[in-house]
Protein backbone atom coordinates (compact mmCIF):
# COMPACT_ATOMS: atom_id res chain seq x y z
CA UNK A 1 0.00 0.00 0.00
CA UNK A 2 2.87 2.36 0.73
CA UNK A 3 4.28 1.80 -2.76
CA UNK A 4 0.85 2.45 -4.29
CA UNK A 5 0.53 5.74 -2.39
CA UNK A 6 4.04 6.83 -3.43
CA UNK A 7 3.31 6.04 -7.07
CA UNK A 8 0.07 8.02 -7.11
CA UNK A 9 1.59 10.97 -5.20
CA UNK A 10 4.31 11.31 -7.85
CA UNK A 11 1.93 13.47 -9.91
CA UNK A 12 1.48 15.91 -7.04
CA UNK A 13 5.16 15.89 -6.13
CA UNK A 14 6.04 16.68 -9.74
CA UNK A 15 4.30 20.06 -9.43
CA UNK A 16 5.96 21.00 -6.16
CA UNK A 17 9.34 22.73 -6.34
CA UNK A 18 12.33 20.95 -4.83
CA UNK A 19 12.69 23.41 -1.92
CA UNK A 20 9.01 23.16 -1.06
CA UNK A 21 9.07 19.38 -1.50
CA UNK A 22 11.61 19.03 1.32
CA UNK A 23 9.45 21.11 3.66
CA UNK A 24 6.10 19.59 2.61
CA UNK A 25 4.28 17.00 4.68
CA UNK A 26 1.71 14.72 3.10
CA UNK A 27 -0.50 12.43 5.15
CA UNK A 28 -2.33 9.62 3.37
CA UNK A 29 -5.07 7.57 5.03
CA UNK A 30 -6.43 4.50 3.26
CA UNK A 31 -9.29 2.79 5.02
CA UNK A 32 -12.51 0.89 4.61
CA UNK A 33 -15.47 3.17 3.89
CA UNK A 34 -18.75 3.16 5.80
CA UNK A 35 -20.46 2.10 2.61
CA UNK A 36 -20.25 -1.64 1.92
CA UNK A 37 -17.55 -2.80 -0.52
CA UNK A 38 -16.01 0.67 -0.80
CA UNK A 39 -12.60 1.90 0.23
CA UNK A 40 -11.70 5.41 1.38
CA UNK A 41 -8.60 7.48 0.61
CA UNK A 42 -7.89 10.76 2.40
CA UNK A 43 -4.97 13.08 1.76
CA UNK A 44 -3.85 16.06 3.82
CA UNK A 45 -0.93 17.99 2.37
CA UNK A 46 0.85 20.94 3.98
CA UNK A 47 2.81 22.70 1.25
CA UNK A 48 4.42 26.13 1.61
CA UNK A 49 2.48 26.80 4.81
CA UNK A 50 -0.95 26.02 3.33
CA UNK A 51 -3.08 22.94 3.92
CA UNK A 52 -4.79 21.09 1.08
CA UNK A 53 -7.30 18.31 1.68
CA UNK A 54 -8.79 15.69 -0.60
CA UNK A 55 -10.80 12.53 -0.07
CA UNK A 56 -12.67 10.02 -2.16
CA UNK A 57 -14.18 6.58 -1.87
CA UNK A 58 -14.49 3.93 -4.55
CA UNK A 59 -14.66 0.18 -5.04
CA UNK A 60 -10.91 0.00 -5.63
CA UNK A 61 -8.33 1.64 -3.44
CA UNK A 62 -6.26 2.74 -6.42
CA UNK A 63 -9.05 4.75 -8.08
CA UNK A 64 -10.04 6.37 -4.77
CA UNK A 65 -6.41 7.35 -4.20
CA UNK A 66 -6.04 8.71 -7.73
CA UNK A 67 -9.10 10.95 -7.33
CA UNK A 68 -8.01 12.18 -3.90
CA UNK A 69 -4.53 13.04 -5.22
CA UNK A 70 -6.10 14.75 -8.23
CA UNK A 71 -8.29 16.85 -5.94
CA UNK A 72 -5.30 18.01 -3.87
CA UNK A 73 -3.26 18.61 -7.02
CA UNK A 74 -5.99 20.83 -8.51
CA UNK A 75 -6.22 22.86 -5.30
CA UNK A 76 -2.46 23.36 -5.21
CA UNK A 77 -2.21 24.36 -8.89
CA UNK A 78 -5.14 26.77 -8.57
CA UNK A 79 -3.57 28.40 -5.51
CA UNK A 80 -0.21 28.60 -7.26
CA UNK A 81 -1.81 30.23 -10.33
CA UNK A 82 -3.54 32.82 -8.13
CA UNK A 83 -0.23 33.68 -6.48
CA UNK A 84 1.46 34.16 -9.86
CA UNK A 85 -1.42 36.32 -11.11
CA UNK A 86 -1.18 38.54 -8.06
CA UNK A 87 2.58 38.83 -8.55
CA UNK A 88 2.20 39.70 -12.23
CA UNK A 89 -0.54 42.24 -11.49
CA UNK A 90 1.66 43.81 -8.83
CA UNK A 91 4.57 44.14 -11.24
CA UNK A 92 2.30 45.48 -14.00
CA UNK A 93 0.72 48.06 -11.71
CA UNK A 94 4.14 49.07 -10.44
CA UNK A 95 5.35 49.68 -13.99
CA UNK A 96 2.24 51.71 -14.82
CA UNK A 97 2.86 53.99 -11.84
CA UNK A 98 6.36 54.85 -12.95
CA UNK A 99 6.72 58.01 -14.99
CA UNK A 100 8.76 58.25 -18.14
CA UNK A 101 11.71 60.60 -18.11
CA UNK A 102 10.59 64.03 -19.23
CA UNK A 103 6.92 63.30 -18.57
CA UNK A 104 7.07 65.44 -15.46
CA UNK A 105 8.44 68.94 -15.95
CA UNK A 106 9.98 69.92 -12.65
CA UNK A 107 11.20 73.48 -12.52
CA UNK A 108 8.37 74.66 -14.72
CA UNK A 109 9.14 75.93 -18.18
CA UNK A 110 5.65 77.46 -18.19
CA UNK A 111 4.98 80.20 -15.73
CA UNK A 112 1.94 80.14 -13.57
CA UNK A 113 -0.95 82.04 -15.07
CA UNK A 114 0.57 82.21 -18.56
CA UNK A 115 -2.04 81.75 -21.29
CA UNK A 116 -0.66 80.00 -24.33
CA UNK A 117 -4.05 78.81 -25.50
CA UNK A 118 -3.88 75.35 -23.93
CA UNK A 119 -5.75 74.13 -20.90
CA UNK A 120 -4.47 71.85 -18.17
CA UNK A 121 -6.11 68.89 -19.92
CA UNK A 122 -3.88 69.37 -22.97
CA UNK A 123 -6.62 70.62 -25.30
CA UNK A 124 -5.63 73.66 -27.35
CA UNK A 125 -8.44 76.22 -27.43
CA UNK A 126 -7.29 77.41 -30.86
CA UNK A 127 -7.81 73.90 -32.29
CA UNK A 128 -11.44 73.76 -31.19
CA UNK A 129 -14.00 74.66 -33.81
CA UNK A 130 -16.44 77.35 -32.83
CA UNK A 131 -20.14 76.93 -33.45
CA UNK A 132 -21.94 80.28 -33.60
CA UNK A 133 -25.43 78.72 -33.60
CA UNK A 134 -25.12 77.29 -30.09
CA UNK A 135 -25.30 79.64 -27.12
CA UNK A 136 -23.62 77.88 -24.24
CA UNK A 137 -24.60 80.58 -21.74
CA UNK A 138 -28.32 81.28 -22.12
CA UNK A 139 -29.57 84.56 -20.59
CA UNK A 140 -30.81 84.32 -17.00
CA UNK A 141 -34.54 84.72 -16.50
Amino acid sequence: MKVLAEQKLAVLLGHIQQKSRQEATIRVVMNKSQEPDKLLAKIEAKIEGKTYFGDDSDYTLESALIRAVDEVDKQYLKDKAKAKTKERDYEKNRELKRLDEGALDIGGSEQEGADDGSDADGVDENDLQSNDDVDLNPPAQ
